[in-house]
């Protein structure tokens, strides 16, 4: 009988555990008070890509520690995180600090169109 009361102690605990809501950006790593890049990387079509690796390098240039701490999504891993990043599909990349997203760039866009916004909210 105390084995049966034990066994149902563990079990509403781990199921209490498993209700708590917490968001997808709770379950990443992110530093408090860095800014984190977040690229979320289309697998099927790497040519609709191309403007953001090129401007990934611009920018790895002048943040070089920001772009080698960059944080990538292949598209299957990267869906349980869109609605936290207001992301509809990818590619997209994005620089959250202290959790909140201070610049993003999404869909199909020229390279000058990426490194504007995010050069302006890494350099500050």
């Amino acid at each position: 009988m105390k084995g049966l009361g034990f066994c149902l102690s563990v079990f509403l605990l781990v199921l209490t555990a498993s209700c708590t809501k917490s968001g997808p950006s709770d379950s990443l790593s992110l530093g408090e008070g860095v800014k984190q890049i977040v690229f979320f990387s289309n697998d099927t079509d790497y040519t609709e890509e191309a403007s953001y690796y090129d401007a990934l390098l611009e920018l790895k240039k002048e943040f070089p520690v920001e772009v080698d701490n960059m944080m990538v999504f292949s598209e299957d891993s990267a869906k349980s995180y869109y609605h936290a990043f207001h992301i509809e599909q990818s590619p997209a990349i994005v620089i959250v600090y202290n959790d909140k997203v201070v610049a993003q760039v999404k869909g199909d866009v020229s390279k000058e169109q990426i490194i504007q916004p995010l050069e302006q909210v890494l350099s500050q």
